[in-house]
């Protein structure tokens, strides 16, 4: 049985995010694992300037493990209150280590039914919120299972469309094939997104597009799949495009250094995308051995 791991702290924001993901999970039959990691006051920078007292190790574990015992009753209380005889109802377990989330997140994949990591946005306002707080960035930099980025306006509704931008990689073809499978749980549509050259009538990318696109054809056996090419003299700018004028509910991206991925988090962009605060943001990791979503 798949496994859906939600990293909380315990905020409003993280507990909304773990509904979507109860949401989801209720859709592809996975289970909910909530997860925290929790720091000890001499882990922390402070307590080289601080005389912090001592703290028992097994009293902040135990806090912590009542804390997610609460969180859990109450997602299971909801959970039966929305089932309908007959459907699948996700089990919620959880789990705490002690450490930063970035630095626990290789073991906690090392359950080998975890297929997706989510987590809340951070920050007090909407641009801040999708410009990733420091457990976003060090989670999506160190995991090698996709994330889902959750912000907390977003709706618990089904997927009907969404946005893989691409940079018309062959290796892309792949990822595309891991997400029908999500795509198809929901009948939900896939636009493979792509920014257009500064010349739009560049033969070269025109025939590495149809290349792409066949090749989507032939591997990925999902029909709900089409190309949207995205005017803009610049990926920056193509991006900004995307998010104004695509109405979509997941957008889908690779983490690849020094491409579109980098350039999502330029502060142009970040602002279009804390316009529209439900889009949700699911993150493959590269390179990937395996691509485990669903």
């Amino acid at each position: 049985m798949k496994t859906i791991a939600v990293l909380t702290d315990f905020s409003a924001r993280a507990e909304h995010a773990a509904r979507y993901a109860l949401h989801l999970a209720k859709k592809v039959k996975a289970n909910i694992l909530l997860y925290n990691a929790f720091l000890v006051p001499s882990d922390t920078p402070m307590a080289a300037q601080v005389a912090w007292p001592m703290v028992d190790y097994n009293e902040i574990k135990s806090d912590t493990e009542k804390t997610l015992k609460a969180l859990a009753k109450k997602l299971e209380a909801e959970l039966k209150e929305d089932h309908f005889p007959g459907t699948f109802l996700p089990a919620v377990s959880y789990q705490c280590d002690e450490g930063s989330i970035a630095n626990n997140i290789t073991g906690l994949e090392e359950n080998g039914d975890i297929s997706l990591l989510v987590l809340a946005t951070h920050g007090s306002d909407e641009i801040s919120a999708f410009m990733f707080g420091n457990n976003c960035r060090q989670v999506i930099g160190s995991a090698n299972t996709p994330v889902l980025i959750v912000p907390e306006k977003t709706p618990l509704s089904d997927i009907e469309k969404i946005a893989f931008a691409t940079d018309i990689t062959y290796t892309d073809v792949e990822y595309v094939k891991s997400l029908s499978k999500l795509a198809e749980k929901f009948g939900a549509e896939i636009t493979i997104t792509n920014v257009n050259p500064d010349n739009p009538l560049d033969s070269e990318h025109n025939a590495a597009v149809r290349l792409f696109m066949d090749d989507i054809e032939h591997d990925v056996d999902y029909r709900k799949i089409t190309f949207k090419s995205v005017p803009g003299s610049n990926v920056k700018k193509g991006l900004e495009w995307l998010i104004e004028n695509i109405k979509f509910d997941l957008l889908v991206m690779v983490h690849r250094k020094s491409t579109m991925f980098e350039l999502l988090f330029r502060p142009s962009v970040t602002k279009k995308i804390a316009g529209r605060v439900d889009i949700p943001l699911l993150v493959y990791p590269y390179p990937a051995v395996s691509m485990p979503l669903i």
